[in-house]
């Protein structure tokens, strides 16, 4: 009879042992509905700590391919914006990966810029809008919206395999 109840409490013991508690799921401020939008380009800052994604619809993309095409084929005259295109560009910060040693994954959303053209009297009308998550900002980040505007159409298009 001692030998039984030493079997299950051991069994017992080794089952309880097995289970994983730990269930990974996405902290919700990492997550970012892009809205059908496709990915552009994405980069790092090193020194803010930062990782941003740009997003942007199918005319956004287009914009940013032709200016990847035109300093590949030497041409100097960069893409005119055009109606219709969206332009998002997300930045979060970084933060360590609990899963893997010396990797960074991204943490709280910081802030969501956008940028969208539209028809207007004389030419393109570009509408610059943006929406911070949290109040840290980098004092020495471009803070005129010509800038940024001039920054996120700069961006040129990541060749994906």
């Amino acid at each position: 009879m001692k030998s039984i109840i030493l079997i299950i409490i051991s069994a017992t013991l080794v089952l309880a042992a097995c289970q994983d508690s730990r269930k990974l799921t996405p902290a919700p401020e990492t997550i970012f509905d892009d809205q059908g939008l496709h990915v552009i380009t994405s980069f790092h800052n090193a020194r803010t700590h930062t990782i941003s994604v740009l997003y942007g619809n199918d005319d956004a993309l287009a914009h940013a391919r032709e200016e990847r095409a035109a300093h590949t084929s030497g041409v100097a005259t960069p893409g005119v914006a055009t109606p219709g295109e969206v332009f998002k560009l997300v930045t979060w910060d970084l933060k360590q990966n609990p899963l893997w040693f010396g990797s960074n994954i991204n943490g709280g959303l910081r802030s969501v810029e956008t940028v969208t053209v539209s028809t207007g009297g004389s030419g393109p009308a570009i509408d610059y809008a943006i929406r911070h998550s949290r109040q840290k900002r980098d004092e020495n980040a471009a803070t005129s919206k010509a800038e940024r505007i001039s920054f996120i159409f700069a961006q040129q298009a990541s060749v994906f395999p």
